[in-house]
């Protein structure tokens, strides 16, 4: 393997601690991001000030430039024979193509972008399922999405991949053999306290060895994600159809190779039946929504387990969904479950039927071993519950189509009374996704602060109090200083005491490899404490960023684009996509 050397690259970026002007309402701490990663993304804080989240791109990868497409390394102006040195570009090129989310091919690198942190005073990277010496370094996927009180973290990561030689005869009667990079399974739920990790293992674990993942952890243990419990009867018919039946299977593909490829086709399959132009006479028309349905070849459901100090699940709960899945129907109809209070009252999404539009993705409450929805108004689309409250309210978002196009709606719900609120936001239109809500009713999340009728709009991390005598949505940008060097895009989780963590765009300067100083965008994780002030009212000059379902901006910085590991509705604290979800 030839290894490439970077070109020196240095980097200036002066960061502000704790710096607040007369007039702000918080103050801003930065959270260090982890060593050799770019950028760094919050998902979850607890009461004693520790945050896990997940760092984005890496940048010591080694590549092996024999399994880089030929095609992309004559796009970026790189040859291997003759060039000794990367330019940042060329490596950012190479690095983004080959992630695992956007690489299609089992016969290239496979690199993992995103690696799980906590944060205790430092930054520490966490891996349940280490790469051995025979599996490929730098090739998993990991995220811890909620730490609580107990100081346990829990999340969700991928398997190493490892290089197989698969022999089979050719069409000249030969033996041929091909290589492909493989895993051992999908996804893993993982548990994680103070160096201790375990991970949860599905029912079903047939060809791919099955997915699971944890979203939520409450104070006495009890975790909420989901698991693969069936194979799909759609996907047992094509697995046998297309990769089973030595007529039709390309034999120079193992079969797990071909069983990968239908689910990763589902993975990034469009929910078009949701589509502004959606006619079934149109044969040839493919309406896209923008929304990844996040389909699978497992039929999955939302699942409860309860943890004992050490990492071990002493019992476990399968969650049902919406409704029974119709008997002309074979997809995969699932269940999903991304947060939990201390009542044990868990909340997520789950399949279920529009009366127009075919199977769609909606909030669920979990309670008693039974799903309910937030809302059967059919004029609502799509959806999801990401958090609830030890007050039994849950937040999250609802989707539906005003003047043709599809926009996300905050709405938090009252569980006890079943009374469902949307929540007004920046403008009439504004596509709003609630992240958290505390005990105290002050909620935060994300949503669009550019009414231009254009495909990129600029969002702001938001704060909004239901308890307030007048609740209203506040842009942060407005809480810290006009000349703050922070660009507030995201606020992912809010403390019982109001503390806020928030994902910001920055600036950074840098020297590239012919020596001059350039600058760039990148993402910071960011902590907001509440102090006496008021609202600084600054101009809003949010740049464009990436609203979810276009191609650059945000989404590109984030790389996470159709996250394939995991299910694709807004979850519980987790940033913005490339995709609508």
């Amino acid at each position: 393997m030839k290894s490439f050397t970077l070109k020196s690259l240095t980097v200036a970026i002066v960061s502000t601690v704790s710096f607040a002007s007369a007039a702000d309402t918080y103050n801003i701490e930065t959270i260090e991001t982890l060593n050799n990663y770019r950028s760094s993304i919050p998902q979850s804080i607890n009461a004693s000030g520790q945050i896990v989240g997940v760092a984005r791109f890496p940048e010591n990868v080694e590549i092996d430039f024999s399994r880089v497409p030929s095609r992309l390394l004559a796009q970026i102006g790189f040859d291997p024979e003759e060039d000794e040195e990367l330019t940042i570009a060329q490596y950012q090129a190479i690095v983004e193509n080959l992630g695992n989310y956007a690489n299609s091919s089992l016969q290239t690198q496979r690199i993992g972008l995103n690696q799980a942190f906590i944060y205790k005073g430092s930054s520490s990277a966490v891996n349940a399922v280490p790469a051995t010496a025979d599996q490929l370094a730098n090739s998993v996927d990991s995220f811890l999405y909620s730490i609580n009180n107990a100081n346990t973290a829990v999340g969700v990561t991928s398997a190493p991949y490892e290089l197989i030689e698969h022999q089979y005869t050719n069409a000249d009667d030969e033996t041929a053999t091909a290589e492909y990079f493989v895993s051992d399974f999908l996804s893993r739920g993982m548990w994680y306290n103070n160096g201790e990790s375990s991970v949860v293992e599905p029912q079903a674990q047939d060809y791919l060895g099955g997915e699971s993942a944890i979203f939520d952890i409450n104070d006495s243990g009890l975790a909420a994600g989901y698991e693969s419990v069936a194979l799909s009867p759609a996907a047992t018919t094509r697995i046998e159809e297309s990769c089973e039946d030595p007529e039709v299977a390309s034999a120079s593909q193992p079969l797990e190779v071909c069983v990968w490829g239908i689910w990763r086709g589902l993975q990034n399959a469009d929910a078009s039946n949701i589509a502004a132009f959606n006619n079934s006479r149109y044969r040839y028309s493919r309406p896209r929504s923008g929304y990844n349905a996040g389909r699978s070849i497992y039929d999955i459901r939302g699942k409860l387990w309860q943890f004992d100090a050490s990492g071990e699940v002493i019992d476990q709960v399968e969650l049902p969904t919406l409704v029974e899945r119709r008997s002309d129907d074979e997809n995969d109809f699932s269940s999903y479950a991304y947060a939990i209070n201390n009542n044990d009252i868990a909340v997520g999404q789950s399949w279920t039927y529009h009366p127009d539009r075919g199977a769609i993705r909606m909030p669920a409450i979990f309670q008693n071993q039974e799903a309910q929805p937030v809302t059967e108004d059919p004029i609502y689309l799509w959806g999801s519950a990401t958090d609830i409250n030890d007050s039994n309210i849950a937040v999250g978002h609802l989707t539906k189509r005003p003047a043709g196009t599809l926009r996300s709606y905050g709405f938090y719900y009252d569980v006890d009374a079943s009374e469902l609120t949307i929540l007004d936001s920046f403008f009439n239109g504004a596509s709003t996704v609630v992240r958290s809500i505390n005990d105290n009713g002050e909620m935060v999340g994300t949503a669009e602060v550019d009414p231009t009728l254009s495909q990129v709009r600029a969002r702001a991390g938001f704060y909004y109090d239901m308890s307030a005598e007048a609740p209203q949505i506040i842009n942060l940008n407005n809480t810290i200083s006009c000349d703050s060097e922070y660009n507030i895009v995201d606020a992912n989780d809010i403390t019982e005491n109001g503390e806020i963590i928030a994902t910001a765009l920055k600036t950074e300067e840098y020297t590239d490899e012919e020596g001059e100083t350039r600058t760039r965008e990148i993402l910071v994780n960011i902590k907001l404490d509440p102090i006496e002030g008021e609202l600084n009212n600054c101009t809003d000059n949010e740049e464009p960023v990436e609203r979810q379902g276009a191609a650059v901006g945000l989404g590109s910085l984030l790389g996470f684009g159709a996250l394939g590991l995991l299910i694709t509705g807004i979850r519980r604290r987790t940033f913005l996509k490339t995709k609508k979800s």
